[in-house]
């Protein structure tokens, strides 16, 4: 076989390879919802450090509310549950945010 064969040869596995690799890597990282599970169960809000509202979009159908408490534990809420949305108005009011 001559040399340009092999050179074809070697090219087309490299590319195989590649390829083989890099579509489930591509296909899992970051497209996926981060709440297993979520909770409806009011928190109180002196254990709230922090609250992260994840729009829904091509990497999780639903939006996802993670709130952050300060023993550093995270806790997925139900973003209809009426705690939490009271929770939103606060923060938009406070802050002068307009929808």
């Amino acid at each position: 076989m001559p040399l340009s064969a092999h050179l074809l040869l070697a090219v087309t596995a490299i590319f195989c390879f590649a390829s083989i690799y890099a579509i489930p890597m591509g296909m899992t990282s970051g497209h996926q919802c981060r709440c297993l599970t979520t909770t409806d169960v009011e928190i109180n809000q002196r254990w709230l450090q922090k609250m992260e509202i994840v729009p829904a979009g091509p990497h999780c159908r639903n939006t996802e509310i993670i709130i952050t408490l300060k023993d550093k534990k995270m806790v997925c809420v139900v973003p209809e549950s009426q705690w939490v949305q009271n929770i939103i108005k606060k923060l938009y009011k406070g802050k002068g945010v307009k929808k």
